[in-house]
Order: structure tokens, then sequence, then C-alpha cells
């Protein structure tokens, strides 16, 4: 029994020390660990570098990541030495308040020329509003602008097909300004009147047609060719009738020019008769020409509709006769055009 005694006492002594270098072993194990166990329940957040990324080794948030929901430009394209555009933007993402922001603008030439805009902390879901450096419109390329952003957890911009966070701006040489050409008014004209016993000519049925074809008058004394008007006297004959009334040729010949004068003219028609008359018509209605510079005429085609575009009354059509062309010499001058008028009107079939 006393033998039996020492061995169970012996064995137990043995399983003991057994127990406590088991005890020894798990506490240094749990020593070893212990530093890592505060520093990932330390709470803090991880840096991010200068580069905008998250220094190597930190964890990086597992949350939704910040979206540049606006970015946009002013102006995508200015002229050197214009005002800087400026940039609007406004960053998205649930759960922040605040991100770390800046605006990085890089030429895309060889010679790069790079602007940092350092914006601090900018408020989540703001539209926020920057002018880009005067430096930037100095120089002529094209600049890629992009936004960089770091949120707490160190999480960077999101970049979408929609949301991209970038754009282009195009700095332009400055424009070419032409000085304007020196012109000087044309010279007033004083009418001068069909010389006595002057038969106009081409008057036949078949070679001459009435310009107003439809119903017309020859008006009252102030239609007439020299009557007094501000400034000028009366270089031609009105010929009141209803609006858009065609207005056709006189005689065959060629049309000189069309165009349009809204305090003046209006829309008018020049053409050069057979006869050697230069004829011009005037007050047409708007768009209503249908001839053009160079056109070949025949009696009775039509140029323009009666109206009153321009300086003008009621609806009737301002007529003139012009000798050694309309307005294209010193010797140019305009005649009486009412006996061509009356000549015509006698000679038309229609009336």
């Amino acid at each position: 029994m006393t033998h039996r005694s020492g061995v169970t006492s012996l064995n137990l002594c043995f399983m003991r020390s057994h127990r406590l270098i088991g005890v020894v072993l798990a506490a240094a194990l749990l020593g070893a660990a212990a530093p890592a166990a505060r520093a990932d329940d330390s709470g803090g957040t991880p840096t991010p570098s200068a580069t905008g990324g998250v220094t190597y080794g930190a964890s990086v948030g597992r949350g939704p990541r910040p979206i540049a929901s606006v970015f946009r430009l002013s102006s995508s394209s200015v002229r050197v030495g214009a005002a800087s555009p400026r940039l609007s933007f406004r960053v998205r993402q649930s759960g922040v308040r605040t991100v770390a922001a800046r605006v990085v603008v890089r030429a895309t030439s060889r010679k790069a020329h790079t602007v940092v805009i350092d914006l601090g902390q900018v408020r989540v879901g703001r539209t926020l509003t920057h002018a880009l450096p005067s430096s930037i419109t100095k120089r002529v390329g094209v600049y890629d602008v992009r936004l960089s952003v770091v949120d707490p957890a160190g999480q960077t911009l999101q970049r979408t097909a929609k949301a991209a966070g970038r754009t282009v701006l195009r700095v332009r040489a400055k424009a070419v300004v032409k000085p304007s050409p020196v012109t000087t008014p044309d010279p007033i004209v004083k009418p001068t009147p069909t010389p006595a016993g002057q038969t106009p000519t081409g008057t036949s049925s078949s070679s001459t047609r009435f310009p107003v074809a439809g119903a017309h008058t020859f008006g009252g004394p102030d239609a007439r060719f020299g009557a007094g008007r501000v400034g000028h006297t009366h270089q031609g004959q009105d010929v009141p009738g209803a609006q858009g009334t065609p207005i056709v040729a006189p005689m065959a010949g060629t049309v000189t020019a069309t165009d349009y004068q809204a305090a003046a003219a209006g829309e008018y028609v020049v053409m050069h008769g057979a006869d050697g008359h230069d004829f011009f018509f005037a007050h047409c209605v708007r768009h209503s020409t249908v001839v053009a510079e160079g056109d070949a005429v025949r009696p009775g085609s039509r140029l323009c509709d009666l109206g009153q575009t321009g300086d003008a009354e009621g609806p009737h059509l301002h007529f003139e006769v012009w000798v050694d062309g309309w307005r294209s010499s010193k010797s140019s001058h305009p005649v009486d055009p009412l006996p061509f008028l009356k000549a015509w009107e006698a000679a038309d079939p229609k009336w």
C-alpha cells in the first residue's frame, strides 16, 4: 500500500507540471497576439497617401464609394487670355458628411503643364463651384480636368460612364480681328425727268408686259417720280395693288441683283432690260423672290410678289427706271418711270 501511494503521488505531480507548462505556453501565445488585436480594435481609419489613394497595408472600407454626380465646366472651350471657366461639382456618398477633394488640370501635350487645386474637406451632397486658375488660359492646348476624392475610410472616387468625374477643356488661340472695310455712303442721286418726246422702246404686245399682273392704280401726287421725301426725292413711281399680286418682268432681260433692306426698299429685284435700261422692283413680299442674279427672264416672267416690306405704307410696287446701269457709276441716274408704265399698260393684252 505504501508503494502504491508513492506512485500515485508521483503521477499527480507529473500531471500538474504538464498543466502548468500548458498554461504558460497559452499565456505566451496570447501575449504575442495581443498587439495585433489592439491595432484592429483601435477604431482608427486608414490615412490617404499623397497620391489620393490609401497607404499600403491599410484596411479599405467596404461601404459605397464616393461618386461625382455633377462635374461640368461653364465653358469647355475658351480663347487665350479669356476669363477662366468655372467648375461645378457635387460628390454623392451614403453615410459620409465630408470628403477630401482636389482638382487636377493637366495638359495633354508633350510639354505637360499641370495645376493642382486643393479643395480640402468638402460637403457631400452639395453642388460647389470654383473658378479655375487664370494661368490655365494663358497657353493654347487641350487640358484634362479631373476630380480626386478620398473619403474618411480611404476609399477613392468611383468613376462610371455617367459619372466619370472628368472633362476636357480646350484653350484656343486668340481670334484674328480683321479691320472693318471703310465704306462711303452712296451719293444721293437726283432723279432726272424723261426727255420730252422720248418714247420707251419695246412696247409691242409681244415684247412687253405691265409689271403688276393684277388690279392696280398709279396712286396720288405723293406716288409720283420726284415727290418730296425726308432727306431726298422720290426716285420711282409707286403702283398700289393687292398684297401678293405677282410682279413680272416688263420685257426680256437679265436679273442683276436680289436683296433685302429692312429699313428701306425691303425685298427687291433689279434687272437689266433688253432696251438698255435697268429696272428696280421694291417692297416685295418677304421671301417671295423666285429669281436669282444671272437668271434670264422673258416678258411676263414672275420675279416676286407685291408687298410692303421695308419702309412702305400699304402694299405697292415701288418701280424705278435707270439709265447707264442701276447705281453702277457716276453717270447712273433714274428717270421718270410713268411713261414706261403707261406704254406697257397700253400694249399689254391683259389691259
